[in-house]
Protein backbone atom coordinates (compact mmCIF):
# COMPACT_ATOMS: atom_id res chain seq x y z
CA UNK A 1 0.00 0.00 0.00
CA UNK A 2 1.14 3.48 -0.66
CA UNK A 3 0.37 5.97 1.92
CA UNK A 4 1.95 9.02 0.23
CA UNK A 5 -1.27 10.48 -1.42
CA UNK A 6 -3.30 10.01 1.46
CA UNK A 7 -0.14 11.77 3.79
CA UNK A 8 -0.11 14.41 1.13
CA UNK A 9 -3.63 15.53 1.22
CA UNK A 10 -3.72 15.78 4.57
CA UNK A 11 -0.56 18.19 5.28
CA UNK A 12 -2.29 20.00 2.23
CA UNK A 13 -5.68 20.07 4.12
CA UNK A 14 -3.71 21.55 7.87
CA UNK A 15 -1.54 24.22 5.56
CA UNK A 16 -5.31 25.36 3.81
CA UNK A 17 -7.16 25.57 7.38
CA UNK A 18 -3.87 26.99 8.83
CA UNK A 19 -3.90 29.28 6.53
CA UNK A 20 -7.41 30.99 6.73
CA UNK A 21 -6.94 30.32 10.35
CA UNK A 22 -4.32 32.76 10.54
CA UNK A 23 -4.80 34.75 7.60
CA UNK A 24 -6.22 37.55 9.13
CA UNK A 25 -3.70 37.77 12.15
CA UNK A 26 -0.80 37.51 9.89
CA UNK A 27 -2.39 40.55 7.54
CA UNK A 28 -3.09 42.78 10.38
CA UNK A 29 -0.74 45.52 11.10
CA UNK A 30 1.85 45.19 13.58
CA UNK A 31 1.59 48.34 16.58
CA UNK A 32 3.93 49.16 18.87
CA UNK A 33 2.75 47.57 22.52
CA UNK A 34 4.43 48.54 25.29
CA UNK A 35 4.22 46.05 28.02
CA UNK A 36 4.12 47.25 31.80
CA UNK A 37 2.06 50.18 31.62
CA UNK A 38 -1.04 49.60 33.96
CA UNK A 39 -3.08 48.93 30.72
CA UNK A 40 -0.35 48.10 28.00
CA UNK A 41 -1.54 51.14 26.14
CA UNK A 42 0.72 53.25 24.43
CA UNK A 43 2.17 56.40 26.01
CA UNK A 44 3.50 59.16 24.08
CA UNK A 45 7.26 60.22 25.12
CA UNK A 46 7.10 63.00 27.80
CA UNK A 47 7.77 66.24 25.87
CA UNK A 48 10.09 67.43 28.37
CA UNK A 49 13.84 67.28 28.16
CA UNK A 50 17.07 67.50 31.01
CA UNK A 51 19.69 70.03 29.94
CA UNK A 52 22.70 71.79 32.02
CA UNK A 53 24.19 69.62 34.24
CA UNK A 54 26.20 70.59 37.49
CA UNK A 55 27.67 68.21 39.39
CA UNK A 56 28.26 69.04 43.54
CA UNK A 57 31.56 67.91 44.45
CA UNK A 58 32.33 67.88 48.06
CA UNK A 59 35.81 66.52 49.87
CA UNK A 60 34.62 63.47 52.05
CA UNK A 61 36.53 63.12 55.34
CA UNK A 62 39.09 60.90 53.67
CA UNK A 63 40.01 63.59 51.25
CA UNK A 64 38.12 61.88 48.18
CA UNK A 65 36.30 64.17 46.19
CA UNK A 66 32.83 63.03 45.75
CA UNK A 67 29.83 63.29 44.23
CA UNK A 68 26.40 63.42 46.06
CA UNK A 69 23.82 65.73 44.23
CA UNK A 70 23.19 67.10 40.63
CA UNK A 71 21.30 70.21 39.62
CA UNK A 72 19.98 70.62 36.51
CA UNK A 73 17.29 72.23 33.81
CA UNK A 74 13.83 71.06 32.84
CA UNK A 75 12.66 72.43 29.78
CA UNK A 76 8.96 71.64 28.11
CA UNK A 77 9.00 70.96 24.51
CA UNK A 78 5.04 71.44 24.37
CA UNK A 79 3.87 74.44 22.06
CA UNK A 80 0.75 75.00 23.72
CA UNK A 81 0.69 73.48 27.00
CA UNK A 82 1.93 73.87 30.29
CA UNK A 83 3.38 70.19 32.30
CA UNK A 84 4.60 69.02 35.29
CA UNK A 85 7.38 66.38 35.00
CA UNK A 86 9.34 63.67 37.23
CA UNK A 87 13.04 63.58 36.60
CA UNK A 88 14.23 59.77 38.30
CA UNK A 89 18.72 59.31 38.14
CA UNK A 90 20.54 56.50 38.81
CA UNK A 91 24.77 56.91 38.98
CA UNK A 92 26.09 54.21 38.22
CA UNK A 93 29.82 53.62 39.41
CA UNK A 94 33.07 50.67 39.56
CA UNK A 95 32.23 47.35 40.10
CA UNK A 96 28.68 47.75 38.65
CA UNK A 97 27.88 49.26 41.64
CA UNK A 98 24.52 52.31 41.66
CA UNK A 99 23.59 55.40 44.12
CA UNK A 100 20.80 54.22 44.64
CA UNK A 101 21.59 50.88 45.45
CA UNK A 102 20.54 48.55 42.26
CA UNK A 103 17.63 46.83 44.90
CA UNK A 104 16.20 50.84 45.86
CA UNK A 105 14.41 52.79 44.12
CA UNK A 106 15.91 56.09 41.72
CA UNK A 107 16.27 59.48 42.91
CA UNK A 108 13.51 61.58 41.63
CA UNK A 109 12.53 64.59 41.66
CA UNK A 110 9.11 66.63 40.75
CA UNK A 111 8.77 69.77 38.97
CA UNK A 112 6.35 72.61 38.88
CA UNK A 113 4.26 73.16 36.32
CA UNK A 114 6.50 74.01 33.61
CA UNK A 115 4.96 76.47 30.51
CA UNK A 116 4.82 75.63 27.24
CA UNK A 117 8.22 76.34 25.80
CA UNK A 118 9.48 77.21 29.36
CA UNK A 119 12.44 75.64 31.74
CA UNK A 120 12.87 75.42 35.64
CA UNK A 121 16.21 75.92 36.25
CA UNK A 122 18.15 74.61 39.43
CA UNK A 123 16.23 71.21 39.85
CA UNK A 124 18.23 68.95 42.38
CA UNK A 125 18.61 65.58 42.88
CA UNK A 126 20.25 64.39 46.21
CA UNK A 127 21.66 61.23 46.34
CA UNK A 128 21.77 58.98 49.39
CA UNK A 129 25.16 57.13 48.91
CA UNK A 130 27.83 59.60 47.40
CA UNK A 131 30.22 58.68 44.62
CA UNK A 132 34.04 58.89 44.23
CA UNK A 133 34.21 60.79 41.12
CA UNK A 134 36.89 59.10 39.57
CA UNK A 135 34.78 55.83 40.16
CA UNK A 136 31.95 57.51 38.20
CA UNK A 137 31.14 55.07 35.08
CA UNK A 138 27.22 56.39 33.56
CA UNK A 139 24.20 58.36 34.77
CA UNK A 140 20.96 57.46 33.73
CA UNK A 141 17.81 59.37 33.88
CA UNK A 142 14.40 59.32 33.36
CA UNK A 143 11.55 61.75 32.54
CA UNK A 144 7.97 61.33 32.89
CA UNK A 145 5.45 64.09 31.86
CA UNK A 146 3.35 63.66 35.15
CA UNK A 147 0.72 66.27 34.92
CA UNK A 148 -0.66 69.58 32.72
Amino acid sequence: MNNLPIIALIGIAILVTSTIGFGATISTPTELNRIGGSDNIVVAAARGNVTALVWTEEVAADGVIEVDQITFTVGNEDTGDSHTFEICAVIEYSGASYSPAADAAPECKSTSSIAAWGEETDVTIDFALAVDVNEIVDISFSIEETGS
